[in-house]
């Protein structure tokens, strides 16, 4: 399999899929497949409660898997809202804010976490958990930024800019509530990550669209 990103701002993505290969996409992402390229649609987990996790979470209720059934390399074309960040996940977890997830070289768990730390710092009740190993694509405003964070290092991020946050437990985050935050144009309270983990922010503020399933 091979994906490259092109374009600058608004991304898009071009899978070259092998005889066999498939790669998972968000329902609506598709801007155009090559012929021999064939999709399945199911559902987004299984059970009651992983449907409306899904759907709480911004993700539509199905996932759409497209796979090469030629002897011939196919390709297919994947659109975003904004661009497009790669992050490669070996069996962890990352938690973005609703509704970013795009795709994923292989199947990935895409449910909901509702938090309370996300509540009081600003990124919402109901994050989105991801969790596998694929490279998964996800929406970003401009080109992001990633801040590999060692033990016990601690950065303050307005939540608006986060994208996802990899390998960062519940513990790990906490709310500054200061009024210097609000005077200086960053709102009420900011968020606190402690290291180690991973952190991907979006340079511009991102709020992603609800997606209707």
């Amino acid at each position: 399999m091979n994906c490259k990103l092109i374009g600058q701002f608004v991304q898009h993505l071009e899978v070259t899929l092998l005889p066999g290969e498939d790669f998972y996409a968000e329902k609506g992402s598709v801007i155009y497949l090559e012929l021999g390229i064939e999709k399945e649609l199911s559902f987004n987990g299984s059970g009651l409660g992983r449907l409306i996790g899904a759907k709480l979470s911004g993700e539509s209720l199905f996932i759409l898997r497209l796979y090469n059934v030629t002897q011939t390399p196919r390709k297919v074309v994947i659109g975003s809202r904004f661009g497009m960040l790669p992050v490669k996940l070996q069996g962890e977890t990352m938690i973005c804010h609703r509704g970013v997830y795009v795709g994923s070289s292989h199947r990935v768990n895409v449910t909901t976490k509702f938090s309370i730390a996300g509540l009081t710092g600003g990124m919402g009740l109901r994050l989105q958990k991801i969790q596998g190993s694929a490279t998964v694509f996800l929406d970003t405003k401009g080109t992001p930024i990633t801040i590999n964070l060692a033990h016990g290092e601690t950065i303050e991020v307005d939540e608006n800019h986060i994208i996802a946050l990899r390998n960062i437990a519940e513990h790990q985050i906490q709310s500054n509530w200061s009024l210097g935050n609000l005077l200086g144009g960053e709102g009420l309270s900011m968020m606190r990550i402690i290291g180690p983990g991973t952190v991907f922010l979006s340079p511009s503020k991102f709020m992603p669209e609800p997606v209707v399933g």
